[in-house]
């Protein structure tokens, strides 16, 4: 298995790459691989930060059209879902399908 460097290096190479954060890298794994769609408070417990600190990083994560937030049904929950392109992102970079 490649260490970090190597992975940084081979994402970094690649033609789909966007230029994303440590911690906006690991919304995307935590997101697909939940098998649900998580609330944002649910993330942010996931890698232990702050809602205001995963909204921030949602934001441009939408921009780039790797995931959306969904209102809940009563409205005041929002829920992360990882869009086809950002599951082909992760696909590109090497990561789980």
């Amino acid at each position: 298995m490649a260490d970090l460097i190597d992975q940084a290096l081979t994402f970094v190479r690649s033609p789909s790459y966007i230029d994303l954060t440590a911690r906006q890298l690991a919304i995307i794994g935590v997101a697909m691989d939940a098998g649900q769609p998580l609330r944002v408070k649910e993330m942010a417990a996931a890698i232990m930060v702050d809602k205001p600190v995963i909204t921030r990083a949602l934001n441009r994560m939408e921009r780039e059209g790797l995931l959306e937030r969904r209102t809940g049904a009563d409205r005041r929950d929002r829920f992360i879902h990882v869009t086809d392109a950002g599951r082909a992102f992760r696909a590109s970079i090497g990561g789980a399908p």
